[in-house]
């Protein structure tokens, strides 16, 4: 027994103790509490501090707006936010009509021109800020990447386009199979969020199975908690003299996470302004869920609300906004939870 314990002793002097296993135990809120479910398995989660995260997709499938609004809510939750916009395609009035703060030391916005840049600049940002306590160690840090495919590696970057090789074909998944193994380390040592977003492409010649792929590689697959996959489909409601376009279902599947089962999926209602400006009418789409989850009662095409009286969908979900309702939209989704 002596023997075992000065061996444990020898141990803990050389090596140290054990370390804390790294859970993690703080989340940003999504705004949906379906959403925040499929992705860490709790309605009050949402996105995972200290981890990289995907959200990939086809063009216009909603990526830069659900961003935005997760940068709002970090923001909201007395932290950061921060843009790498390789794309140059970011317009942040736009952004300041869901809520964003674009003043320092709330908001950091960068056009880097090589991958290798844009992840500098984010991680080295980071360590400053977390450094100087700009913010509390408990808020949040999201960094939104935008996008892997459009970055340019710095191999690429340093050349004419044609002096272009076989070898720059494959460069982007090299340089993503180093970096992101560095931008994973730094992420958890700074309790911060990366939250890369992709797009889709379609591998030609495939007859059986899933043809689409992300640009970057596979190393994103592997370095990433969550990935999350969304696709679209039109919302055309009656008008006179025929249909119109309304906006547009999103539905996010979780295939990947490292916190609950993968697979699960929700879908967002994505609705337009008179200005064009894309929405996210959550409200709408959580009562859709409650519908489905038996926690409100549904008799096409109205649904009876808590006060007895029965609504549109489209009439409950502009009253709950008007009237500042949420809370009992969520208190419904708790007792679907129980």
């Amino acid at each position: 027994m002596s023997s075992m314990a000065d061996a444990l002793a020898l141990l803990e002097k050389e090596l140290g103790k054990n370390d804390e296993e790294q859970a993690v135990t703080q989340w940003i809120d999504t705004g949906y509490p379906p959403l925040n479910k499929a992705i860490s398995g709790r309605y009050d989660g949402g996105l995972p501090y200290g981890r990289l995260v995907e959200m990939y997709g086809d063009s216009s499938t909603g990526k830069t707006a659900l961003a935005t609004k997760w940068m709002v809510q970090a923001q909201r939750l007395g932290g950061i936010a921060g843009f790498i916009d390789w794309e140059r395609s970011f317009n942040v009035e736009l952004a300041k009509g869901f809520g964003l703060n674009d003043e320092r030391p709330h908001w950091f916005y960068y056009r880097p021109k090589t991958w290798e840049e844009g992840n500098m600049k984010a991680t080295k940002a980071t360590q400053l800020l977390r450094k100087a306590g700009v913010i509390a160690p408990d808020a949040p840090i999201l960094w939104v990447f935008d996008s892997i495919a459009a970055a340019l590696p710095q191999s690429q970057a340093e050349k004419e386009i044609d002096q272009y090789t076989m070898n720059d074909t494959t460069a982007l998944a090299r340089v993503t199979s180093s970096t992101l193994k560095t931008q994973a380390f730094w992420a958890g040592e700074l309790n911060a969020t990366f939250l890369y977003l992709n797009q889709t492409r379609t591998k030609p010649g495939v007859v059986y199975g899933d043809p689409t792929t992300t640009p970057g590689g596979k190393a994103m697959e592997f370095y990433a908690s969550a990935r999350v996959a969304l696709s679209r489909s039109k919302i055309m409601e009656n008008a006179a003299g025929g249909k119109e376009f309304a906006g547009q279902n999103v539905g996010a599947k979780v295939v990947k996470s490292k916190f609950t089962k993968p697979f699960q999926e929700v879908d967002l209602r994505l609705t337009f302004d008179d200005l064009g400006v894309a929405h996210f009418d959550y409200n709408f789409t959580l009562i859709e869920y409650l519908i489905a989850e038996g926690k409100l009662e549904y008799s096409k095409p109205r649904v009876t609300w808590i006060d007895g009286k029965k609504y549109f969908i489209k009439e409950l979900a502009e009253k709950v906004r008007a009237e500042g309702l949420e809370s009992q939209l969520r208190s419904l989704l708790l007792a679907a939870a129980a």
